[in-house]
Formats: structure tokens, C-alpha cells, sequence
């Protein structure tokens, strides 16, 4: 018989490969959400500048910002390219559950690990081109280091503490809520131990000095004015460093109403979605109670505080929820792992993988199926497949002749987002709120998405045939536009179809010259 050690690397390995199946198959398959439209935004404008202008507005640090400039500079402006730094790094996250085998035990780190492979919000939220998954994986590194140099001191781990704290900083403004989290817990622990003691693990006496302790924290300080000054080029963005906590506690408290939700939220993401990590929160009760491991005590005690933090801010967005929940799902495996070890193995055991295939089922329903059903809660913001009534006639055009990545294009919407990233290798396309003046001449543009607020005046001033058709960019918005294509133009696109806009002027003065028969645009592709 082969001993179970023996299985471990291949165990794990089927973990992470699953993992990063479930985070790369089809990944470009769903338009650009709106922030994956922002964020590309900025990559684009550092590509344009040479460096990330810091905005404390954005309430997000820069390092996000250069992982998906380098990506794609090497691989090209494409919805996968921007996903796929994410995608790797939600893998690193379910693969770095490995190292706290010391603290928690192997098969609970691996159920653990099982777990958050397949969890609908990390795979969900780890398919996005957002932060979340980067300031999960810099919060694993820091809770890492701090085990290691509970239980042996050594400088790695002072390391791995101090640079998984300096990537937080560097990738959102939400890391003050877990550092606050983690000074708090030692007192809470304290505390909890004069009246409930755990099993002993004493601090280990540091195996670092002075010296290593300065060298680190300045290289860590090297990093952040690097990237909170743009490589050194931009001095005036530092001080945003500390300037967002002003603008973002008005946000947190009532300054944008569309993102407030009630304290239980959480939970009940979690009851509709995340049935192992769920398990995982009740059982870090059984984790904080007499006689466990004291390290995992301290662990629910600050994964406990930090959900509780969060539950109180009233601004909440679900994506949140990774960076809430990974202890719960550590938490799931020592409880299966220790209940597998006082009752019916083969019951819990069943017990864990109907809590996993559900998970299972949810992530191939979000991902596959209703990935812009703006009814699940996950799906939030998201743009529809209807911007592809626009993008995928100007693919096709450009497809047939680059230069017409020079068609003039005009978009009058409330919000932007995710044109600007999307229509970003188009050179002549003109952004417009509906607040601000027309242009003189609207017949100057090609293409055309204007609000439905002013589809009247803009077909005022329309002078030849277009295609027309509604575009609804995100199905959780109340705003509705109105798509126009030129027809002789597009005509390619659409052989058969008549426009149907046509302005009062006779149709013989306005499209003259019959266009030349071509292949068309497959209509599965519309």
C-alpha cells in the first residue's frame, strides 16, 4: 500500500489544476464589467502616460494597475488578457492553503483548499480583471508570515509578514479594516485565554535583529512611494496615500445609496451561495472553543472581528465577500477533519461533498449560465451581451480593413464604462454625457449610441439611413440607449436588412452609390 504521504503532491495537484480550469475556461466569455471597463481604462492611460497617475478617488492602489499593464503589453488588448493575471493569482491563493499544513493539519488544509477552488465567489470574482483576489492572496501571505513567526521566528517569515502587508496597501484602501482586525486580535485573545485557555503555543523568540528588521521595512517603503509616486514620476500622487480615507469614509456612510445594504448581507450570500464556507462559519465557534489550537483561536477571532467590520459599513459590494471568507473555509476543513475523527466518517464525509457539489453547481450555473442574470446577487453591475450588437459589427469591419479603426464614433450615455476600454484601439470616437452640447455635425459619425432621452434631437440632425436598434448596456440600470449605424457603411454587416431609420429627406439623395456585395456578418454573431 502506498503510503498517504506519498498522495499528498498528487492530491494537491488535482486541487490546483482544478482550480485553474474552473478560472480559465471561457474566460473572455462575458463582456467587460464595468470596473474590468475602468480598469482597463487606467491600463490604457498608463500606456499612453508611461506611468499610473494615483487617484485617491478610486479608492484602489496602483499595484493592480501595473499587473494588467504588463499583461497586457505582452499579450495584447483582449477581455482574457485583462482577466488573466486574476485568474492565475485566484489559483495562487487555493495553492498557497499548502503552507499552513504546519498550523492546521493536512487533510484540513486540503479539504480547505478543495473548497475554495470551488467556491462560486472565487471562481466567480477570480474571472474578473478586479482587486479582490490580489489583496486575498497578499492577506494569506501576511497571515502566513505572523504563524511562522509565532511558532519559529524566523526571518522569512518577518519577510512574508511585512511584504504580504506592504501588497495590501498597494492594492486597496479596504487593508486598514484587516490590519486594524489583526492589532485587535492579540488583546481579544488575551483576554480570551484568562478565562478559556487553548492549547499552548508559546512565541517563539525572533531569529532576526535590528538590522533585518530596518532593511525590510525599508524596501518595503521603497514600494509603496515607488508605486503610489508612478515609478518615481509623479511626487503630487502621494499624498492620495492617506487623502482617500477622507473621501472614502463619506462613501462608506451614505454617500452612494445604490451600494448600501443591510448588516446580514454577508450572511446571506452565504447562505444562498457558499454552503462549505457557511459550515465553515458556524464551526469557527467549535475552532475558538477550550483545549483547540491556539492559532487557529487567533485566526477565527480576526476572521470573526473582520466579517463584523464589514457587516457594519453600509457601502457593501459582493466581491468583498473573498476576502471575508477564506478563514471560514479553512475553518470547514478542520471541522470536517475533526469531526471525521468522533463520528461516522462516511456520513460527514457525504455530508462535506453534497456542501461541495453544491458549490460545484452554482459555479457552472454563474459562470456558464446566468452570468448576466442581474437576479443572482453576484451578478452585480454587469454589463449585457448586448454591447455586442456594436462590437461585434466594428470587429467585423476591422477584421476586412484596419483602417477602419479611424471610423468616427460618437457615445452620449449617462456612464461609459465599459466603452472606453472596449473601443479603446478606435481612434476618433467622442464621449458625451447627456448633460453636455451635440456636436455640430452628428452625421460626421459612423456609429452612434445615444440616450434615449435624446433620441428625438439626435434624429433631427441625422441626415442619411441608419441602422437602428435599442442597446441596453447592464441589466441593473434604468438606462436605455439607442445603437445607429450608418447603412452604407455596415451595410456589409447586415445584406439583407433594411434600415430603419431613414431621415426626411428622399433616400435617393442620401445613399446614392449601391454598395458592393461582400461577405457578411454570421447573424449568431449579433
Amino acid at each position: 500500500m502506498i503510503p498517504r504521504r506519498k498522495w499528498e503532491p498528487w492530491i494537491w495537484g488535482v486541487i490546483i489544476i482544478t482550480a485553474l480550469v474552473w478560472r480559465l475556461v471561457w474566460l473572455d466569455g462575458k463582456p467587460p464589467h464595468f470596473d474590468e471597463g475602468v480598469n482597463g481604462a487606467f491600463v490604457d492611460g498608463m500606456t499612453r502616460q508611461g506611468f499610473y497617475s494615483y487617484d485617491p478617488g478610486n479608492f484602489h492602489g496602483p499595484l493592480h494597475f501595473y499587473i494588467l499593464f504588463i499583461a497586457q503589453t505582452l499579450l495584447g488588448r483582449h477581455n482574457w488578457v485583462l482577466r488573466l493575471p486574476v485568474a492565475l493569482i485566484s489559483t495562487g491563493c487555493v495553492a498557497m492553503l499548502f503552507l499552513f499544513r504546519p498550523y492546521f493539519g493536512r487533510r484540513a488544509c486540503q479539504i480547505a483548499a478543495l473548497s475554495m477552488a470551488l467556491s462560486p465567489a472565487m471562481v466567480f470574482y477570480g474571472r474578473y480583471a478586479i482587486h479582490e483576489s490580489s489583496l486575498l492572496l497578499f492577506l494569506m501571505w501576511a497571515v502566513l508570515g505572523i504563524l511562522g513567526l509565532w511558532r519559529s521566528g524566523q526571518k522569512r517569515f518577518l519577510w512574508a509578514t511585512a511584504l504580504g502587508i506592504t501588497g495590501t496597501i498597494l492594492t486597496k484602501e479596504t487593508y486598514v479594516i484587516h490590519v486594524v482586525a489583526a492589532l485587535l486580535t492579540l488583546p481579544a485573545l488575551l483576554l480570551l485565554e484568562l478565562v478559556s485557555k487553548s492549547a499552548p503555543l508559546p512565541f517563539t523568540r525572533p531569529q532576526w535583529n535590528r538590522f533585518d528588521f530596518t532593511t525590510i521595512a525599508w524596501v518595503c517603503a521603497a514600494l509603496i512611494l515607488f508605486f503610489y509616486t508612478g515609478g518615481f514620476l509623479d511626487w503630487p500622487s502621494l499624498p492620495g496615500l492617506w487623502e482617500t480615507y477622507r473621501l472614502w469614509f463619506a462613501t462608506g456612510n451614505g454617500a452612494a445609496p445604490w451600494h448600501e445594504k443591510p448588516w446580514y448581507y454577508w450572511i446571506e450570500l452565504l447562505a444562498r451561495y457558499e454552503w462549505p464556507a457557511l459550515v465553515g462559519l458556524a464551526a469557527s465557534l467549535f475552532v475558538i472553543a477550550p483545549g483547540r489550537s491556539r492559532p487557529g483561536r487567533a485566526l477565527a477571532i480576526c476572521g470573526l472581528g473582520t466579517l463584523a467590520a464589514y457587516s457594519l459599513i453600509p457601502y457593501k459590494t459582493p466581491w468583498c465577500l473573498i476576502v471575508l471568507i477564506w478563514p471560514f473555509h479553512l475553518f470547514f476543513g478542520i471541522g470536517i477533519d475533526q469531526t471525521i475523527r468522533s463520528l461516522d466518517k462516511w456520513v460527514v464525509s457525504v455530508g462535506a461533498a453534497g456542501a461541495l457539489a453544491y458549490s460545484l453547481g452554482i459555479c457552472y450555473l454563474l459562470n456558464f449560465r446566468e452570468y448576466t442574470n442581474a437576479e443572482e446577487p453576484y451578478v452585480y453591475v454587469q454589463t449585457l451581451p448586448d454591447v455586442n450588437k456594436l462590437i461585434k459589427p466594428l470587429d467585423f469591419l476591422t477584421s476586412r480593413d484596419p483602417r477602419n479603426f479611424q471610423l468616427p464614433g460618437l457615445i452620449i450615455t449617462p456612464e461609459f464604462h465599459p466603452f472606453p476600454w472596449m473601443l479603446g484601439d478606435f481612434t476618433h470616437v467622442t464621449f458625451l454625457t447627456p448633460s453636455e452640447e451635440l456636436p455640430r455635425n452628428l452625421s460626421d459619425a459612423e456609429f452612434l449610441l445615444v440616450d434615449t432621452a435624446l433620441v428625438g434631437e439626435v434624429e433631427a440632425r441625422l441626415n442619411e439611413p441608419y441602422f437602428k436598434e435599442p442597446l441596453t448596456v447592464r441589466g441593473s440600470s434604468n438606462d436605455e440607449a439607442v445603437l445607429y449605424l450608418r447603412a452604407k457603411t455596415f451595410t456589409l454587416c447586415f445584406p439583407q436588412r433594411a434600415p430603419e431609420f431613414i431621415p426626411s429627406a428622399p433616400i435617393e439623395q442620401l445613399f446614392p452609390e449601391p454598395v458592393a456585395p461582400g461577405p457578411s456578418l454570421p447573424s449568431e454573431d449579433l
